[in-house]
């Protein structure tokens, strides 16, 4: 598969490969613009913390361990502070000062020799961050949360709820996954406040398992659906009618072979695009759907809801391909593959009653990390945004800021040369009591954005609307830009 480097990433990765200076309470040099007065609150960030571990690279993206970064915005000034997710597994190798677990994309050095049934895989806590139920939350989805001080960024411990996530199933599966996974991406219903999650368990035989959690944070194990393999499912749909939306694609780890140490979980995942995807719907009285649409892999949707004829809408970021380890691996050298698989915005819409599944094309764009005005998740919507690739950019690489009109397919972006911009998260502008209410899209973004001229992170502030820089300030090192945040009023 040929390759390319391409300066920019290549450069983005050399200046995080290791990051470990940690700030308590920094205040960032405004650098452009003006910070909006009215922009009150604290953004939070949760990513890879680096690239390698103790010199050795890592062969994924998504094994660094997990470091939360905290901009508190007062409408003057913004303060910084970082704190890597204290996991036994980090304390461990940072006391050791070398790599000791296998992570879900890399083995450790050393061959079969080193790697043979060594089950104990790492939770890196690195994907997204939750608050509910009293608890601050870092998510990772092959295992526990970790609970964090909201204050500090202080590691309280690994979080079960009350042994909930504790594996319940047969002797043998609680040897395999003895404790139950808990995807990175919970939704939080709309009206009732309860937050739902999933996790895929794998063992003698393989589950989706659905979780509910009270806003006082008592949780439990509402269903445990069989799987005929341990499919890879990172994301799901939420609708305000209560409908659970899985997308469970023929993306699946080779269990034998991962847990011998024979390749990394992410290596032995087996795709077969023949096959369907099978869409599993489970309904507000439990009522459990299955239909099938043609192959395609999701990492993230982008909304879903149900619409005045019933139907179900699900918008997901859908790939051709699985993008498999090779690919990641060269992306951690500054390279990309020629034919780098890219997501595309698809409406999927489900007739539970006559049980098909019909797609169609939203853009003619490429985008991930998809992020929308928090008030309308699992209802009707108009606007998304992400990190992406309008048509035509010469490069492979999601470098733009990218607004899509949903209804319209009209697509926004803004672009700087020779940067790389996190997902960006969607502040909406709160109207006072009794004034009309704001636009969807009358707000801000906050993100971070890496440039390679510079060799410098710098936190932007931009219009919701329009995509314009309204304010840059300047972190005091580079981070890498992570996986997903929150903002917090």
């Amino acid at each position: 598969m040929p390759v390319r480097r391409y300066p920019t990433l290549h450069n983005y990765v050399e200046a995080n490969r290791r990051t470990t200076p940690e700030y308590d309470d920094v205040a960032l040099e405004l650098l452009e613009g003006a910070l909006p007065p009215s922009l009150v609150g604290t953004l939070l960030r949760n990513g890879n913390g680096h690239f390698e571990q103790h010199g050795v690279l890592y062969d994924h993206l998504f094994d660094g361990d997990g470091m939360v970064a905290r901009f508190v915005f007062d409408g003057q000034t913004v303060r910084y502070r970082n704190r890597y997710v204290r996991t036994d597994e980090f304390v461990a190798e940072e006391r050791a000062g070398r790599m000791l677990y296998r992570s879900f994309g890399t083995n450790l050095p050393g061959g079969l020799r080193a790697n043979f049934l060594k089950t104990q895989f790492k939770n890196t806590a690195n994907t997204s961050l939750v608050q509910h139920g009293g608890q601050l939350l870092a998510l990772w989805e092959g295992g526990l949360p970790h609970a964090l001080d909201p204050a500090t960024l202080a590691t309280r411990g690994r979080f079960d709820y009350g042994g909930v996530l504790r594996n319940p199933f047969s002797w043998l599966d609680r040897r395999i996954t003895p404790e139950l996974p808990f995807s990175a991406h919970p939704k939080v219903h709309p009206t009732t406040g309860v937050l739902h999650n999933f996790g895929t368990v794998a063992g003698t035989q393989h589950r989706l398992v659905l979780y509910e959690v009270s806003p006082a944070g008592e949780a439990r194990l509402a269903h445990a659906l069989p799987m005929p393999e341990a499919t890879f499912a990172h994301d799901f749909v939420l609708t305000e009618s209560g409908h659970q939306i899985f997308f469970l694609t023929p993306v699946a780890f080779d269990v034998l072979r991962a847990f011998a140490g024979l390749t990394s979980p992410a290596a032995s995942i087996k795709v077969n695009p023949a096959q369907p995807t099978q869409i599993i719907v489970v309904g507000p009285d439990g009522t459990v759907h299955r239909l099938h649409t043609d192959f395609g892999f999701t990492f993230h949707f982008v909304n879903g809801y149900q619409d005045t004829d019933g139907t179900l809408v699900a918008d997901a970021l859908l790939l051709g391909n699985y993008p498999d380890s090779a690919s990641m691996k060269a992306y951690l050298s500054g390279h990309l593959p020629d034919d780098q698989p890219q997501a595309r915005f698809v409406r999927f819409r489900l007739d539970l009653a006559a049980g098909t599944v019909t797609r169609q094309s939203l853009a003619d764009c490429e985008g991930e990390l998809p992020e929308i005005h928090p008030d309308r998740v699992g209802r009707p919507y108009r606007y998304a945004w992400t990190i992406g690739r309008p048509s035509g950019h010469p490069l492979p690489l999601l470098d733009h800021l990218i607004k899509l009109d949903v209804q319209t397919g009209e697509v926004r972006h803004a672009y700087a040369p020779d940067t790389l911009c996190s997902e960006p998260v969607v502040v909406p502008r709160r109207a006072p009591n009794g004034a009309p209410k704001p636009a969807e899209d009358d707000g801000y973004l906050v993100y971070l954005r890496y440039s390679a001229p510079d060799d410098a992170t710098d936190l932007i502030v931009a219009d919701a609307a329009d995509l314009r820089l309204l304010a840059r300030l300047r972190l005091p090192h580079n981070i890498p830009l992570g996986f997903h945040g929150m903002w917090l009023k």
